[in-house]
């Protein structure tokens, strides 16, 4: 018997194993077929619209009629002679550097405060936040009311607490009026960097806080030493959004300043949409799009190089 059984494993283990047949693999993945609906609107309404423009500041053209003359790079070498672009990029960065700073100091102090037990919690979050939601041109057609040299509410006020010396006319001021912009822009999004920063306090493990407390941290040292190297990823991220927002501002300018009083407050977009609306050049002004899109590629390189390096 058991001669037999092991005849039998022998003859077994001695006949070929059968193949199994495999479903032959497709050779292009289905799963991007998913994609395809949205990656065919951003290649039509964007990645073409900037190889469009690109094309159009080679030319000499207004804008409206079919002949266009070829000029090369003679646009980009105007754009280098212009003194109006370098008061505009100066404005931008200036704006950039006042509105991203203030914003993300004023939304973590508030988002900190808020953060430790405080009474009517919520309420103060709708108050902060609203702003965020509002049109720009209603934010700005509010703020040339407040800040209007004649009759303004904000000269009124000061005036009426006996600090009418204080009175200014903030818009019509070019050493004025640019930081005015600035405050009517922290006003309106410093409530995102809020949002921002108490969303990510939600994640931070309280046991680091009741570690640091037993090594008797205080409450600021706890912030500094804790609280804000954890929002390090945070941080980055406004920062980023803040400077392509930056870039972009141009609802409130035009609807406040226009850019003026004498392009004190001329911004890169606005000075794009002036020389390409307003002065019929359309090829200058792609010239002036294409150097802002770089601008911002720059930009958001550098940040993320030095976020992946921290």
């Amino acid at each position: 018997m058991n001669n037999h059984r092991t005849l039998s494993l022998r003859r077994e283990q001695e006949q070929p194993a059968q193949s199994v047949t495999t479903r032959p693999q497709p050779r292009f993945n289905l799963n991007y077929l998913y994609i395809l609906p949205m990656l065919s609107l951003v290649v039509a309404f964007i990645y073409y619209g900037i190889i469009y423009t690109a094309d159009v500041s080679l030319y000499d053209w207004n804008g409206i009629s079919l002949n266009r003359k070829f000029i090369g790079l003679d646009n980009y070498q105007a754009i280098l002679r212009d003194p109006v672009f370098f008061q505009a990029l100066k404005n931008t960065f200036l704006f950039m550097f006042v509105t991203i700073l203030t914003q993300m100091v004023l939304g973590l102090t508030i988002a900190v405060l808020l953060r430790s037990q405080v009474r009517l919690k919520s309420i103060y979050k709708i108050i902060f936040f609203v702003p965020v939601v509002l049109a720009s041109a209603v934010v700005s057609y509010i703020f040339r009311q407040i800040l209007n040299a004649n009759g303004g509410e904000l000269n009124a006020a000061l005036t009426a607490m006996g600090l009418e010396s204080l009175a200014h006319p903030w818009l019509a001021d070019p050493a004025t009026a640019l930081l005015a912009l600035a405050a009517i822009n922290i006003w309106q999004w410093t409530g995102f960097s809020f949002m921002m920063y108490f969303a990510a306090l939600t994640v931070i493990d309280e046991h680091l806080y009741e570690a640091a407390r037993i090594d008797g941290a205080n409450f600021w040292q706890r912030v500094f030493y804790v609280t804000i190297p954890l929002l390090r990823p945070t941080h980055f991220s406004l920062i980023i959004l803040g400077m392509i927002g930056t870039l972009k501002t141009f609802d409130i300018v035009y609807l406040t300043t226009n850019g003026g009083p004498g392009r004190s407050t001329e911004m890169l977009s606005t000075y794009i949409f002036k020389r390409g609306i307003l002065e019929f050049d359309a090829g200058y002004s792609a010239a002036l799009s294409i150097i802002l899109l770089l601008i911002a590629l720059v930009l958001t390189v550098v940040q993320l190089r030095a976020y992946s390096d921290q």
